[in-house]
């Protein structure tokens, strides 16, 4: 998956030619062949275009680590539906992403990086947390991909604390005593403890509970986007008593996560979060005419003021549209940048 800290990369690296090829690809079917015969030409065109200004074996040795993929038959059979090729002296990047995208080319000071901004947009991924009393997970996922996020350690079931439970009391009551397996005694023995089967059940969910909130709302801290719950009516009910998050979204999947795929839960997180992308995008652009209205300065419209306000970090939120490219080149002596209709000298800025 094509996440924000590989974009932060690509934004980074400032070696020079930077090249960035995009083509659409397919999963199956006899258009395979014709992807990589498409990369075959694409680097055709890069090889052209850099040979006026650099000599043929260092254009050559700039691109070989893109001609290699060329006749990778293997690498060819596993596609998403666009491919990405960043290539610059002593950097290689290889994206497969979730969207198509146009067939490109694009030489200069800098990758072009357009075309991943939908897959990174903030208001597109989300936080999908599933809960049953046998695991729990937290997944981050967009409208086209989802994957297991790593580095969280969240407790597995129920089961895992009556676990932990039993091998305390026995700690501190008969040291000679070992823990009993899961499956041999488990929650069915639970009036060892002196309590009600039932009673334990829920004390042990409730605490299952606090140690998941515990440890996903820092996560949510240090990365807030949108989160769903996909859990059972009284995992629900008790969980969202004791999370008090804004990221957590009123709604939420009412099925047991762990009889779905991952992909089935994509489609019904992203189902559930439409609404709320709507209403933040509707939000931003009414704050946007807004600001326009007032004549104060603090939005702008033309590509030449946009620009300036990015060279300066004083961009908050920008909207782009499907379009043509602006060309422009920031001209540091005259604090002004020039826009240009057609490609020139120049950097491609927006």
């Amino acid at each position: 998956m094509f996440l924000r800290n590989d974009l932060d990369e690509l934004l980074a690296c400032e070696a020079q030619p930077a090249v960035s090829i995009y083509l659409p690809t397919h999963k199956a079917g006899r258009e395979i062949r014709q992807d990589s015969i498409r990369l075959r030409n694409l680097l055709g065109e890069a090889a052209k275009r850099l040979g006026a200004e650099r000599r043929p074996p260092d254009v050559e040795a700039l691109l070989a680590p893109a001609r290699r993929l060329v006749e990778d038959e293997e690498f060819w059979r596993h596609q998403e539906q666009g491919l990405a090729i960043f290539i610059a002296p002593g950097f290689e990047r290889v994206h497969k992403l979730p969207i198509e995208v146009a067939e490109e080319v694009a030489i200069g000071r800098n990758f072009c990086i357009r075309p991943l901004l939908p897959i990174v947009d903030a208001t597109g991924w989300f936080w999908l947390l599933t809960i049953t009393a046998g695991r729990s997970r937290l997944l981050r996922g967009s409208r086209w991909t989802i994957g297991e996020s790593d580095g969280i350690d969240l407790p597995q079931g129920v089961e895992e604390l009556y676990n932990e439970t039993v091998f305390q009391e026995q700690h501190y009551t008969r040291p000679d005593a070992r823990l009993q397996r899961s499956g041999v005694g488990g929650l069915s023995h639970a009036q060892s403890f002196g309590a009600a089967p039932e009673d334990l059940r829920k004390g042990l969910l409730l605490q299952y509970l606090r140690r998941i909130d515990g440890i996903v709302e820092p996560v949510l801290k240090r990365d807030p986007a949108p989160l769903i719950l996909a859990a059972q009516p009284e995992i629900q009910g008790n969980f969202r008593e004791m999370a008090g998050w804004k990221e957590l979204l009123p709604e939420g999947l009412q099925d047991n996560p762990d009889a779905m795929s991952d992909d089935q839960l994509r489609e019904k997180a992203w189902a559930l979060l439409d609404p709320a992308r709507d209403k933040s995008r509707g939000d931003a652009i009414g704050r946007l005419n807004g600001l326009i209205g007032t004549g104060n300065g603090k939005a702008a419209m033309a590509p030449e003021d946009i620009g300036k306000a990015a060279c300066a970090g004083r961009v908050e939120r920008l909207f782009l549209l499907p379009g043509r490219p602006v060309w422009g080149q920031l001209l540091d002596a005259e604090d002004r940048i020039l826009a240009h209709d057609e490609k020139a000298e120049a950097r491609e800025w927006i």
